[in-house]
């Protein structure tokens, strides 16, 4: 089991000479992933006779995704298991970074998103089994983290189209496929079991994982179940300024002089301790059944649940331009120093607030293959999919502070450290001066269905014209979206740290080394948010507001929300998008030589039509009131909600052209070229509205847009590769991409009740080129004397450039390309009897993340780099002992505004070390 038998000449072997984990060929035209070659007897050779080699581990699974580039016509990278239940890396993402063009964005140090040549995960289509599955996330992009990898057999990224192909990749279309019972006959059994140890939270959690697959011997009829169970206890360190306000003018003796003028300061010096437990459940069923020579079923089922329970604490200073007295610039307007004044203006800010998750998500699906004559062949699939988070109302943000009165307090930019430093303030432990002051509940319920049919049809002929292939494809899809918020005269009626606090309601939270800053704090305090909602409900807090008529209310409505701070519904925060699509495609393939090099091509057209509704509801503000005794906070009310409806259509012809020629048996050459349509992510689709409040310089109102056009692109692809063997090669390709109708997120000024709010709607306005190259290579040591001939390696970089250039000297820039950035990998391995050993290093450049991020300011990404190792030693044929290491050196990820002095995050999300066995038989 887990074998893979070549026949490969000696003298072949000394022309081995490359490898890499990434593939440059045009989509493969809906060809089938080559399926492992069955055993054969190992024969006795002489020399000069053909050899048989056996390729098991690394090599193998290196073979198989080789052999999907060497028989794809168009241009597809792609990752294998190296067996059943044993996939290269714990999680999908992690394993997809290492093909060339792809890069992941984590979350909490674990991948979940993806991005090639530089398009985010919104574009690129992501199929289970050539089906999309629903997402658990407000927009389309799909998050690899709830795929636990145990569950997957392999990985297809094809980075150009064809007219078969399910629209919705401008980036990539990328194909996750799980196991199938007939991939090996007789009874297979694959599990292993394992510690996780987290460096930041220093626990060891439990992973595991079993899977069984059992058919018949001629491979007629066969089920397959899968079972997983992961957890992880973390920790993470995070520094955050909440983004820079820009544009400031500094009056520090208020004599309506400005003294410092149009410079940015930071909104918030936050010291962020994220305590986290995750917990992974998944499952597969597969049963596939050949009913006759003409009728072949299958039946896949998916069910995948991902549960976070966090506790987030942080300590949190808030920035008054107002109130600073003094303050220094560098030579980009950002303030490097400055100085608040004594009146107690700053608070010292203790925050407790939780992160959940709770994402269900599950798939249902029937497949059929009907062939009718040894030349017709009529595929027909059905599936559902749903995905839920349950995250209404589930998020608390609560604060209590102490002032500063007395003290003038300092902070410091400080380049040379991590972060920056606040200095001469209170102690962080005092509780002597504490009040209440904000509380919020909040969070979204997503729920998304996925219904899909689809038919393709094959008919092959004799000649130049191989084969027509034709079908169809309907699909519905409902994302909704329930907002839930504290309401309004609960959430603030606190604000401006005016009551008191009991004693014994706080406990000291320990930081430890924060980041390794010097100077940063280490302790803090922390308090149960439930207990402090208890006292905000009673007598001895509400009194203390000294406001009558302002008491009453809050009495009246905090007892109408049940006497908590829970959450709501907000309607005119909450929306449902309902998107219904057709297509139907016919695509020619031909095959013929040119003297003796062999040539093979596609061309054909897909046709789509969408059909859009979206549902919400409309509210505007009221009224805006100003809280006593505190100039950042105002508090709003919204009007009742009147329901809105809103429709749109479109239908495109999406081309596409394929060219391959072999120009020797190890040369090859592909020419691609095809039209591709991404619609917008349901997020900017959806009728909801929001409103940020909080002086100064922060208002805000954005919402969604039904209207918007897909995004539209023409794209070239040219690729050479030259395959050295089974499971070496080297390859280069360019690709272009003219990309209309970019959604950019447009921001006018908007006057509400005499206040100037920055409104920002996402419009379809831009168009880009972009362009750039890939090249890898890949290579096993099989001419080296043994033991050097277990030795292999890949490398691969990839340059991703836009005709749109950020420019962060520009005060509004409407448009950039984001996401866009170069990348690279390395990975060296060794494989040798029982010995297997990996190291892996991933790069990617800096990016820019969000034009319009926090303060309505760019968000950057500084670069990125990763090492990873990986060991086992088989101490039977069945029973291997393995380990992993990700993050080696404990890299961490900063992101910045604008120029790169302006800090937005520091985040140390720490090492993880699995150890565990593995079994199979």
């Amino acid at each position: 089991m887990g074998r893979i038998f070549m026949r490969v000449k000696r003298s072949d072997l000394l022309r081995s000479l490359l490898l890499c984990t990434s593939l440059t060929a045009t989509p493969a035209l809906a060809q089938t992933a080559p399926q492992p070659e069955e055993p054969a007897a190992q024969a006795t050779v002489t020399e000069g006779e053909a050899q048989e080699i056996i390729v098991t581990g690394t090599r193998a699974s290196l073979g198989r995704a080789l052999d999907i580039k060497r028989e794809t016509l168009g241009v597809v990278d792609s990752i294998a298991a190296e067996d059943m239940g044993k996939f290269p890396d714990q999680n999908v993402a992690e394993s997809l970074q290492r093909i060339s063009g792809v890069s992941i964005d984590r979350s909490q140090g674990e991948g979940r998103f993806i991005t090639v040549r530089g398009f985010g995960p919104e574009f690129n289509t992501v199929l289970l089994n050539g089906r999309i599955l629903a997402t658990d996330n407000n927009g389309r992009e799909f998050s690899f983290d709830i795929l636990p990898s145990e569950l997957i057999a392999g990985a297809d990224v094809y980075k150009s189209s064809a007219a078969n192909f399910q629209e919705g990749g401008i980036g990539s279309t990328v194909i996750v496929r799980t196991a199938r019972p007939l991939d090996r006959a007789g009874f297979v059994f694959a599990g292993n079991a394992g510690g996780k140890y987290d460096s930041g939270s220093k626990n060891v959690t439990p992973t595991a994982s079993v899977l069984l697959s059992q058919s018949n011997e001629d491979r007629t009829f066969g089920a397959l179940l899968s079972l997983v169970y992961d957890k992880r206890d973390a920790r993470i360190q995070r520094y955050g300024t909440g983004g820079w306000m820009t544009g400031q003018n500094l009056d520090y003796n208020k004599d309506s002089v400005v003294d410092l003028a149009n410079v940015a300061v930071p909104r918030t010096a936050e010291h962020v301790i994220d305590e986290s437990s995750r917990e992974r459940i998944g499952g597969t069923l597969a049963i596939d059944w050949v009913v006759s020579d003409q009728l072949k079923l299958k039946l896949d089922g998916l069910y995948t649940q991902y549960k976070i329970d966090s506790q987030t604490n942080f300590l949190a200073y808030f920035t008054d331009p107002a109130d600073i007295i003094s303050a220094t610039a560098n030579e980009n307007g950002t303030v490097t120093r400055f100085v608040r004044g004594n009146t107690g203006s700053l608070a010292t800010d203790h925050v407790v607030t939780t992160n959940p998750r709770n994402a269900r998500t599950y798939q249902v699906a029937l497949n059929s293959e009907w062939t009718p004559s040894d030349r017709t062949t009529i595929t027909a699939d059905a599936s559902y999919s749903r995905a839920t988070n349950k995250g209404g109302g589930a998020t608390p943000f609560f604060v209590i502070g102490a002032r500063n009165t007395g003290l003038n307090p300092v902070w410091e930019l400080r380049p040379d450290e991590p972060t920056p430093l606040v200095s001469n303030v209170i102690s962080t432990t005092d509780t002597s001066q504490l009040r209440g002051h904000f509380g919020l509940q909040s969070g979204d319920n997503v729920s998304d269905q996925i219904g899909q049919f689809r038919i393709d049809g094959v008919q092959e002929f004799d000649g130049t014209l191989r084969r027509v292939r034709f079908g169809g494809l309907a699909s519905q899809r409902t994302k909704k979206i329930s907002d839930y918020s504290t309401p309004q005269g609960i959430l603030c009626f606190y604000c401006g740290y005016f009551a008191t606090l009991p004693s014994g309601l706080t406990s000291t939270f320990d930081a430890g080394s924060f980041l390794g800053s010097p100077g940063a704090p280490t302790q803090w305090l922390n308090f149960d948010y439930n207990q402090l909602v208890s006292y905000y409900n009673s007598d001895a807090a509400i009194t203390q507001k000294g406001n009558p008529q302002a008491e009453a209310l809050f009495r009246a409505l905090i007892a109408a929300n049940g006497g908590t701070f829970r959450g709501v519904i907000n309607p005119a925060a909450s929306g449902k998008v309902r998107e219904n699509s057709y297509a139907a495609y016919v695509q020619s393939e031909f095959e013929g030589s040119l003297g003796d090099m062999p040539w093979s091509a596609a061309a054909g057209v897909r046709w789509v039509y969408t059909d859009l509704k979206a549902s919400g509801a409309s509210q505007q503000i009221s009224s805006i009131i100003q809280l006593p005794g505190d100039a950042t906070q105002l508090d709003y009310f919204l009007t009742p909600p009147i329901p809105v409806t809103a429709t749109n259509n479109y239908n495109y012809l999406l081309p596409s052209a394929t060219f391959r020629l072999n120009l020797t048996d190890e040369l090859v050459v592909r020419v691609a070229g095809s039209r591709t349509l991404t619609r917008p992510t349901l997020t900017n689709l959806s009728l909801n509205e929001s409103f940020t409040v909080r002086p100064p310089a922060s208002f805000f109102s954005s919402g969604g847009n039904p209207a918007l056009k897909p995004y539209l692109a023409w794209n070239a692809d040219l690729g050479l590769d030259y395959f050295l063997s089974r499971t070496s090669y080297a390859s280069i390709a360019g690709f272009y991409k003219k990309v209309d109708n970019f959604v950019s997120l447009v921001t006018r000024p908007r006057q509400i009740l005499g206040y100037t709010f920055l409104d920002t709607r996402p419009t379809n306005a831009e168009s880009a080129e972009i362009y750039g190259f890939e090249a890898a290579v890949q290579y096993t040591f099989d001419i080296l004397p043994a033991p050097f001939d277990g030795l292999g390696f890949s490398a691969n970089y990839t340059k991703v450039e836009s005709s749109v250039a950020f420019d962060p000297s520009l005060a509004a820039q409407v448009f950039n390309v984001e996401g866009l950035s170069d990348s690279a990998n390395v990975v060296a391995f060794y494989e040798k009897g029982p010995i297997q050993l990996r190291g892996a290093y991933n790069w990617r450049a800096k990016f820019l993340r969000r034009t319009f991020g926090a303060q309505g300011q760019p968000e950057n990404v500084g670069a990125y780099g990763q090492y990873d190792v990986t060991a086992s030693v088989k101490f039977t044929p069945n029973l291997t002992l393995y380990g992993e290491m990700l993050n080696v050196t404990n890299a961490k990820s900063r992101a910045y505004q604008s120029f790169e002095e302006r800090l937005l995050t520091l985040e140390d999300t720490g090492r993880r070390i699995t150890v565990g066995v593995r079994a199979s038989f």
